[in-house]
């Protein structure tokens, strides 16, 4: 696993409601809100990434349309 370097700072802007589930799911969790967030954001860019990509069109395809 790479060591984590926290170098980088992102802002999310959130109501008072989910802000404090938030934090009081970190504290049930036994972590952070930070390591919380990390750990849902590189779940959503994980699962964008196992999304197959669409297949190109084939070149007759292409030709037929310019």
């Amino acid at each position: 696993m790479r060591p984590l370097n926290l170098d980088t700072i992102l802002i999310v802007r959130t109501d008072r409601e989910l802000h404090t589930a938030l934090h009081g799911a970190a504290r049930r969790e036994g972590t952070t809100a930070s390591a919380l967030v990390r750990k849902a954001v590189a779940a959503i860019v994980a699962l964008d990434d196992a999304l197959p990509t669409p297949p190109a069109a084939p070149a007759a395809v292409l030709q037929a349309a310019a």
